[in-house]
């Protein structure tokens, strides 16, 4: 037996056979303790292992998680070390390891510049990404003067460890110190680490330092629930993300805190001051409870009139978009269970350049610096219309979008001609026809003397117009590019809105795609997005929130 990736792909046997006979919650509780186990054996190996072998090779051994943890234990271990030589007499010491974390970099983009299986790509996009901000930790501390490893600017910085009188490896930040939680969590993206993130990091893990909670507060799009996601992962401890809306009750979320505080999971409520004052006040109670008995080091505790099982990792943490119609005041007996920290508009360039780094761009700074200044000048020349997008969601889908496509084209096209490309495919089909224009126009001027090769969608194309023969629809090149749009809408978001009046075609847009999709699986397409397409329709208001 073994675990499976949840996110991404990845495979990890368990390091010792598991039988999955008797009481469920028994052999449950046994598959949580095997994997736990078995992702500190790796660990273990892999940390005395990472010296002896070439790095090309080590990064390919173990699970993404593990090597992620080696490889920061050692970066801190290493700044350490350059902190001691500084202190010496050796002055060049952290500018040495700075050239040295810059050439190690420099190697993992040429790596996943390259054919790599999707596994590994994603695990080298984390690193690439945890890398860079390693890198500009060191450019700080070498710019700020900084000799002593006691100074505030590298105690802010979240530094993993391994404890070698426990054996195990923990997480310091500032005076909270975590232990490493070995929950498996697969092979998924990481968040890029900003100076927002490193202060948002540093209240969290405070408060859950002290037994509080967490309460990030500020707009949309600021990486409120992001963040404590990350966190989460950095930690390895499972984060369940939970809506909330005005329809939960007490009742709801009983259930809910008596499931996390027995699993030791983390709890993240999304919009928290939607929920009604009077279920709040119900709700600042059973955290209080919870809080309590884990400070007073329990196993077992009185919750909701029953006796369970506590697992001290338990973490409360909510979200607030305060100023939002249809929010609440948090009651005062709340506010005083959470440590709240501001959440600001996150520094998009630098994201953006982290982000094309990972995904093998060498002119990353550029390009982004670039692209951050279209959507600044599209967010203040274009039109204002409800559906228009131009925060961080949209930032990311291109680069997500720019990194496909510079791995389909294969070296065919320049990085900037790719990230016009995504920027086009991404933001084109949801402007109206005089932004589009303007859109167009700033483009030109930010890329000058580029000119985009025209798409060949080839099979696709005719299947479009075979299908709108079938049904003896007329074929306007305007609506043959809506449906194109909707195509590379579909391949980079998760849900897409058709928005128009009545009779524009939307219905039939949605239609005619999924059929020729249908029709080319049929033909036997190899094409990933070439599949059997079913269409449901539903009514949304044809039920109520509770039914």
């Amino acid at each position: 037996l073994g675990m499976h990736s949840g996110v991404g792909k990845e495979y990890v046997p368990y390091s010792a056979p598991l039988k999955l006979e008797g009481k469920v919650e028994v052999y449950l509780q046994t598959a949580v303790d095997t994997m736990m186990k078995t992702l500190y054996e790796i660990a273990s190996k892999s940390f005395k292992t990472y010296a002896s072998l070439p790095r090309d090779e080590w990064i390919q051994q173990d699970p993404a998680q593990i090597t992620i943890l080696v490889n920061m234990i050692m970066w801190v271990s290493t700044v350490e070390q350059m902190f001691l030589k500084l202190q010496s007499g050796n002055l060049t010491a952290m500018k040495e390891f700075y050239k040295e974390s810059v050439e190690k970099l420099t190697a993992l983009i040429k790596k996943v510049q390259g054919d790599l299986d999707k596994s590994l790509r994603q695990k080298v996009m984390v690193l690439i990404t945890m890398d860079t901000h390693s890198r500009d930790v060191v450019d700080r501390l070498i710019n700020e003067d900084v000799r002593k490893s006691e100074e505030f600017q590298w105690q802010s910085q979240l530094k993993f460890y391994w404890d070698t009188a426990k054996q195990d490896a923990k997480v310091a930040i500032t005076d909270a110190v975590l232990w490493y939680g070995y929950e498996y969590l697969g092979n998924g993206p990481r968040l890029v680490i900003t100076p927002l993130t490193d202060k948002c990091y540093m209240t969290l893990t405070g408060a859950l330092h002290l037994n509080y909670g967490g309460a990030p507060a500020g707009p949309a799009g600021t990486g409120k629930t992001e963040t404590t996601k990350d966190l989460a992962k950095a930690l390895a401890v499972q984060c369940i993300v939970f809506n909330c809306s005005d329809n939960i009750d007490y009742k709801t979320m009983g259930r809910f805190f008596s499931g996390l505080s027995q699993g030791g999971a983390w709890a993240c409520f999304d919009e928290f001051n939607r929920i009604d004052i009077e279920v709040l006040s119900v709700i600042a109670q059973q955290i209080l409870t919870i809080q309590q008995a884990i400070r007073r080091k329990e196993t077992e505790f009185f919750f909701e009139g029953r006796i369970i099982p506590l697992n001290p990792r338990f973490g409360v943490f909510i979200t607030m978009n305060p100023g939002y119609a249809g929010r609440t005041e948090l009651p005062d007996n709340l506010k005083a269970l959470f440590r709240p920290v501001a959440m600001m508009i996150p520094d998009y360039a630098l994201i953006a350049e982290i982000i094309l780094f990972s995904e093998g761009f060498g002119d990353a700074q550029n390009l982004a610096r670039k692209m951050v200044n279209l959507y600044k000048l599209s967010s203040e020349q274009l039109s204002k219309q409800d559906h228009y997008d131009f925060g961080m969601r949209a930032v990311k889908s291109v680069l997500v979008m720019a990194g496909s496509l510079r791995r389909s084209e294969a070296g065919s096209l320049s990085e900037d001609i790719v990230l016009i490309r995504a920027m086009k495919n991404s933001n084109e089909p949801k402007f109206l026809k005089d932004d589009l224009v303007l859109f167009r126009k700033i483009i030109e001027d930010l890329f000058p003397q580029k000119k985009i090769p025209v798409t060949d969608y080839g099979r696709l194309y005719e299947a479009i117009i075979n299908q709108l023969e079938l049904k003896k629809y007329q074929k306007p090149e305007p609506f043959l590019d809506k449906i194109i749009q909707l195509m590379e809408t579909i391949r980079v978001r998760h849900g897409v809105m058709l928005v128009g009046v009545t009779g524009t075609g939307k219905t039939t847009v949605c239609h005619t795609l999924a059929k020729a999709m249908t029709q080319l699986h049929k033909e036997g397409s190899e094409d990933y997005y070439h599949k059997l397409v079913n269409l449901y329709t539903l009514n949304p208001k044809s039920i109520s929130m509770n039914e």
